[in-house]
């Protein structure tokens, strides 16, 4: 999940209109932030990913950057609002992959196997979050439809990629909500390499 992350920032800007956009928006990703960095250090990826989403370790990770807004904004607000942007990553996570949520606990529910199902759960959080984003004073781009438009479509490039780098059903773009066959561009099977 991308830009549903995206969204729950939107909207959380809209509740809480005195926390910078920017900082919401890096509450959202703290948990792949750090993912990437423990990998830059050659943390093992199953590793590098109950550290950054299982629990307790993203509780940590909320509790820190919750902090960091606290001394940056000096607003104890701050600090519960971003602690549980930082979470709500992990939990939209739980619902679109399957990593465990602690060591040997329970995985995700991996809606995110059926990505096109994931593609419009990802979509409308992004446009609920602008939407209500849209009612506050904030730069006018970010009320432009252009924004919404180009995360939509980024994260429908990516979409695309993953499909056309699936060895099995999903390798057309009906599928599942079709079968594949040969009939139609949208049902033909891809037999090329991944495009990036």
């Amino acid at each position: 999940m991308i830009i549903g992350h995206v969204g729950v920032a939107f909207a959380a800007k809209w509740r809480w209109r005195r926390i910078p956009l920017g900082a919401l928006l890096v509450a959202t990703f703290a948990p792949d932030i750090l993912r990437a960095l423990l990998a830059a250090f050659l943390m093992p990826l199953d590793r590098a990913n109950l550290y950054s989403h299982g629990l307790p370790w993203s509780a940590l990770l909320a509790v820190g950057t919750g902090a960091l807004a606290w001394a940056a904004l000096r607003d104890r607000t701050a600090f519960f609002v971003v602690f549980g942007v930082v979470l709500s990553h992990v939990a939209l996570d739980m619902i679109s992959g399957n990593k465990p949520l602690w060591s040997n606990g329970p995985n995700g529910i991996g809606v995110g196997h059926v990505e096109q199902v994931e593609f419009i759960v990802e979509a409308a959080l992004l446009l609920v979050g602008w939407r209500l984003m849209r009612r506050i004073e904030m730069p006018s781009w970010t009320k432009q439809r252009w924004l919404p438009a180009v995360l939509i479509a980024m994260q429908g490039l990516l979409l695309l990629g993953s499909i056309s780098q699936r060895p099995y059903a999903t390798r057309c773009l009906a599928s599942p909500l079709g079968a594949c066959t040969d009939d139609t561009w949208i049902t033909k099977r891809w037999l090329t390499t991944p495009f990036w």
